[in-house]
């Protein structure tokens, strides 16, 4: 792998290094790769839980590509859930961690999922996490013991956003009532 120099990936849907695109079945082995890399195996998304999250129409599952290869270097996975957006899953192939990638991804669910906090785990000692979400202006909200295993515990993290707009059959609903 080819060193990378961090002031090549502006944090944006496209950059000058990646792209952030819909992820397509064909990128779910890449995706598994990288939750190995990056992940406990008692942690890590395997094929089955991916194609599962893929084909569910209320989750956005997008990956990033490196511009110049076409490989998938990172994902995030998220829903609504309650009026908020959760972030269940992100991760990044390690030689590109650093890069901007998470915060690109982040950044991209944020806006294809507007309105409504932003709301995530991480664990307790991803020291690298925390500071990148607490970057972003999630603040800590709570802890869960013994979340992600014995003695791993889970911080609970927050990104105040406005609620999202009603909306009915589909469509946002204006202020104003009808006589």
């Amino acid at each position: 792998m080819t060193s990378r120099d961090p002031k090549e990936h502006a944090v944006s849907g496209e950059t000058a290094g990646f792209t952030i695109v819909k992820a397509t079945f064909g990128d779910l082995r890449a995706v598994a790769a990288i939750q190995k890399a990056s992940f406990r195996p008692v942690l890590a998304y395997g094929m089955f839980p991916l194609v599962t999250l893929h084909l569910l129409p209320f989750v956005t599952f997008l990956v990033a590509r490196d511009t110049m290869t076409n490989e998938v270097i990172g994902c995030i996975i998220g829903d609504r859930h309650r009026g908020d957006v959760r972030i269940m899953n992100i991760a990044v192939r390690p030689d590109w961690r650093r890069h901007g990638v998470a915060r690109a991804l982040l950044h991209e669910i944020a806006a294809r999922l507007p309105g409504g906090n932003i709301v995530l785990m991480a664990e307790e000692s991803n020291h690298g996490a925390i500071a990148l979400y607490e970057s972003e202006g999630f603040t800590r909200v709570g802890r869960q013991r013994d979340y992600y295993g014995p003695r791993r515990h889970g911080i609970e993290m927050t990104l105040r956003r406005e609620p999202s707009p009603p909306k009915r059959n589909g469509k946002p609903v204006s202020g104003r009532i009808r006589v």
